[in-house]
C-alpha cells in the first residue's frame, strides 16, 4: 500500500470518526435536555440513559453520509491550507490519488452502516418505538383499529367500526407468498382466537379468470386480534425480511410501498457514502481554490449534506402517498448528488 494512499485513507477515517463523535454527542445532549422534561412522568434516569443509547445507531444509519461529507471536506480543506494539494499537483499527480483513498475509506464506513442498520437498528428501534409509546406518550402497548395484521401467511387488513367491528379484508397465500384466497366482510369482530365475519365475499384464483362465492356468515381461526397484534414496521425489518414481506404484498394486490422504499434505502445509504466523499471532493478542491476561501466549501457541504438528508424524508412521504415509486425515489437523492458532483470534477479538470 503506497504511503500517500495509506497517509489519506487513515486520515480520512479518523476525521470521520471525530465527526461522527462530535455529531452524536450534540444530538444527545439536545436530546437529553428534550427527554428530561418526562422525567418522573414515565421516565426514569437508567431508562433515559438507556433511550440515549438506543438512538446512537439510529443516528449512525440515517447521518453516515452526511457525516463523511464533512469529515471528507475537513480533511481536503485542511491539505488545501498546508498546500499539500499544490505539492502533489506540482508533483504530476491527478485527482486520482486523493480520490481513490477517500472514497475506499468512505466504502468501508459504508460496509459499517449496512451492518449497523441490518443488524443492529431494527432490535433498537422496536425499543426505541416501545419507550417512546409506553413511558413517553403513555399509550397502550397494543393499539386498537390498526390496519394491517400478519397472522404467519395470512394478512389482514382491518378498518375501524363503531361497537368492536372491523371491515375486514383476509388474504391467505402460501409459504412462496402466493395469492391463494381473498376474503372480504363487511363486518368482522375478534374474540377467543375467532374472526367471526359477516357478509363475505371470496375470491380465489383460478387460471385466467377468479372464482367468486359468497358466505352470509363465516369464522376463521387466528392467532391475532385488534388487541394482541402490532401491524409490521418496515424500520424493525431487515433486509430479506422486507424482500419477502414487500413480495408478499405485492403478489397479493396489496399497497406495499413504505417496505420498498425502507428496502432500498437499505443499499441506497450506504452507498450514499461514498457519493459524497466524492462530492467533498468536487466541492472542496473546486470552490476552495476557485474562491480562495476555505470555508466555502464547508458551507456548500453542510448546505448539500442537509438538502440530501431532507429531499430524502421528501420522497419517502411522497413513496407512501403513492405520488413515486418506491425504488425511484429511494435512490433519487443519490442520483441527483452523484450528478452534480460529477459535473464539478468535469468541470474542475476542465472537461
Amino acid at each position: 500500500m503506497p504511503a500517500l494512499f495509506r497517509w489519506i485513507f487513515v486520515g480520512c477515517l479518523g476525521r470521520i470518526a471525530a465527526t461522527l463523535a462530535t455529531l452524536v454527542a450534540i444530538f444527545l445532549i439536545a436530546e437529553a435536555f428534550d427527554k428530561a422534561r418526562y422525567l418522573g412522568h414515565g421516565l426514569d434516569g437508567s431508562m433515559l440513559i438507556e433511550y440515549l443509547l438506543l438512538k446512537i445507531p439510529f443516528m449512525i444509519s440515517e447521518f453516515m453520509p452526511v457525516v463523511v461529507l464533512l469529515a471528507t471536506s475537513f480533511m481536503l480543506i485542511e491539505l488545501s491550507r498546508h498546500q499539500e494539494l499544490v505539492a502533489m499537483r506540482a508533483a504530476g499527480l491527478g485527482v486520482n490519488k486523493v480520490l481513490v483513498p477517500l472514497i475506499s475509506a468512505a466504502a468501508v464506513v459504508a460496509f459499517a452502516t449496512f451492518i449497523v442498520s441490518e443488524w443492529v437498528t431494527p432490535a433498537t428501534n422496536q425499543r426505541l418505538d416501545k419507550i417512546e409509546r409506553i413511558n413517553i406518550h403513555h399509550m397502550a402497548e397494543t393499539s386498537r383499529g390498526m390496519q394491517w395484521l400478519k397472522d404467519g401467511q395470512n394478512f389482514f387488513r382491518l378498518q375501524a367500526l363503531r361497537g368492536g367491528l372491523f371491515k375486514l379484508i383476509m388474504l391467505k397465500t402460501d409459504r412462496e407468498g402466493h395469492w391463494l384466497e381473498r376474503l372480504e366482510a363487511d363486518k368482522a369482530s375478534y374474540a377467543d382466537g375467532m374472526w367471526t365475519m359477516d357478509h363475505v365475499h371470496i375470491s380465489r384464483p383460478g387460471g385466467d379468470n377468479l372464482n367468486l362465492s359468497f358466505e352470509e356468515h363465516m369464522q376463521v381461526a387466528a392467532s391475532v386480534g385488534p388487541d394482541t397484534a402490532d401491524p409490521p414496521e418496515p424500520r424493525h425489518m431487515r433486509f430479506f425480511e422486507l424482500m419477502q414481506y414487500a413480495q408478499n404484498l405485492e403478489r397479493a394486490g396489496l399497497g406495499s410501498a413504505g417496505f420498498e422504499f425502507t428496502l432500498h434505502r437499505k443499499i441506497s445509504v450506504p452507498l450514499s457514502c461514498m457519493i459524497m466523499a466524492l462530492l467533498a471532493v468536487a466541492l472542496c478542491m473546486n470552490m476552495g481554490g476557485r474562491l480562495g476561501s476555505a470555508s466555502w466549501g464547508v458551507v456548500a457541504a453542510i448546505g448539500l449534506g442537509l438538502g440530501s438528508y431532507v429531499m430524502g424524508t421528501a420522497t419517502q412521504l411522497l413513496t407512501v402517498a403513492d405520488y413515486l415509486p418506491a425504488g425511484f425515489s429511494a435512490w433519487l437523492p443519490d442520483m441527483m448528488t452523484l450528478g452534480f458532483a460529477g459535473f464539478l470534477l468535469l468541470h474542475r479538470e476542465g472537461y
